[in-house]
């Protein structure tokens, strides 16, 4: 008897920690993910030929109805199986650590992170438009580094910041952004790479003000962006090597002080 116990145990704490379907979304459409809570994290990864988180907001029940909303999330993980995040996935979630979209994705879905509280997100090079309300009323502690694979930023992108005083990193490329697109108010520097003019041409004459030259260096996954003087001002990424640091690392958090130089490591 205490054998059968003792097994009936273990496998009911196996399927606690189970994949489950994510289902049938707030539109009707099945959603081709599936995901796992273990210890507070959060782990979504596709199914099928295109992971699609589906769309969460719920017009008839007034509410965001995702499959983990009130499961005690910590923590994202966001597998490379997913292609689509999905509108309102993370939706006033309160995250503990940086939160790393995959590369697979190509398009942060209208609403993705609306609302959510996280100390940062991590944009991939593969990501080309970020829609409406992508990062609305967003809270997030560091600077934001849009990569110059972004062409489009939508309305209301990254409208009304939650935290105010808020830096973006933005390459020249990024030419079709939305009038509306960023928050004026809340933002605090618009780090510009490239052509300053042409960074001040593409998010229009109210940011004039706040937009400041900068230059960017990729190490291991990890952009590092200096002010025209040549200081470190952010860096964001995902160093893609778990090793110590290098050099070239190590020079690239490296602030001069006279003859030596104070190393600063992540």
């Amino acid at each position: 008897m205490r054998k059968a116990v003792l097994i009936l145990g273990i496998l009911s704490s196996f399927n606690a920690n189970a994949w489950e379907a994510c289902g049938t979304d707030a539109e009707g459409n099945t959603a081709n993910c599936e995901y796992q809570i273990i210890d507070g994290t959060l782990t979504i990864r596709g199914t099928g030929n295109n992971g699609n988180i589906g769309y969460w907001y719920s017009s008839a029940q007034y509410d965001y109805v995702q499959p983990w909303k009130d499961k005690g999330v910590k923590n994202v993980v966001i597998e490379d199986t997913i292609k689509d995040l999905g509108s309102y996935a993370f939706y006033v979630m309160n995250i503990q650590n940086p939160v790393v979209i995959p590369e697979s994705v190509t398009s942060i879905s209208n609403a993705a992170f609306d609302g959510l509280r996280a100390p940062e997100v991590i944009i991939p090079d593969s990501v080309e438009i970020i829609e409406e309300k992508a990062f609305h009323h967003t809270v997030i502690s560091s600077a934001i580094v849009i990569p110059d694979s972004v062409t489009t930023i939508k309305s209301n992108a990254f409208g009304f910041f939650g935290a105010a005083n808020v830096d973006i990193v933005l390459s020249d490329k990024t030419q079709n952004i939305d009038s509306d697109a960023l928050d004026s108010q809340n933002i605090r520097n618009i780090y510009c790479i490239g052509d300053i003019a042409q960074c001040q041409q593409n998010v229009g004459g109210q940011f004039a003000g706040k937009i400041k030259q900068a230059s960017a260096k990729k190490i291991n996954g990890v952009t590092y962006v200096y002010d025209k003087n040549g200081n470190l001002v952010t860096s964001s990424g995902h160093r893609k090597e778990k090793r110590i640091y290098t050099i070239e690392e190590a020079n690239a958090v490296a602030k001069p002080t006279g003859n030596t130089v104070r190393i600063k490591y992540r």
